[in-house]
């Protein structure tokens, strides 16, 4: 029941003292109503096997990354500010050789008038290919015989800058 008391609304109910003569699971409800929620990592680590599991997750995680980068080909490289990926095929006879211009992970990618003209020679010791990737090109591709099929091939990238000239060296695995 609710009177005017001088233009106040007055309430009959407190809750204190209901809560008072509540049972143990009212008072439990009302303890934990409303309670902030903990984030995903205080959840995550919530008790000591939770620490033990969500640590040992973050140690997989980087040991995979570290051996992924350690034991993994060689075969992307920048020369020149252009970032170069390539790959390798051998069939019937032929080592087949693409390499491509990629757009570089940061910044704008440049302009064909902006790019330099890349040469470029693969080979696996015992023949070789030489071709120019263009300015406007964004893949150049090469052949060299093999009669059987190599492990790995070498690509050498050399790009005119300034006065001298940038060189990369990545070396592909055959497939």
């Amino acid at each position: 029941m609710e009177t005017k008391d001088k233009d106040q609304v007055v309430y009959y109910y407190d809750r204190s003292k209901r809560m008072e003569k509540a049972g143990p699971y009212a008072r439990f409800m009302a303890d934990h109503y409303g309670a902030k929620r903990p984030g995903i990592l205080r959840s995550l680590t919530a008790t000591r096997p939770l620490k033990s599991l969500f640590y040992a997750l973050i140690f997989m995680l980087v040991a995979v990354l570290v051996v992924g980068y350690v034991q993994g080909s060689r075969n992307t490289g920048t020369v020149a500010g252009a970032r170069l990926v390539a790959t390798a095929m051998w069939f019937d006879g032929h080592v087949y050789v693409t390499v491509k211009r990629k757009p570089p992970f940061l910044g704008r990618e440049p302009g064909p008038q902006d790019r330099p003209a890349i040469e470029i020679a693969a080979g696996d010791g015992s023949a070789h290919a030489v071709s120019v990737l263009q300015a406007a090109d964004d893949e150049a591709r090469l052949r060299f015989e093999a009669s059987d099929k190599p492990d790995a091939v070498a690509v050498l990238a050399t790009a005119a800058v300034g006065d001298g000239e940038a060189r990369l060296e990545l070396l592909v695995k055959v497939e």
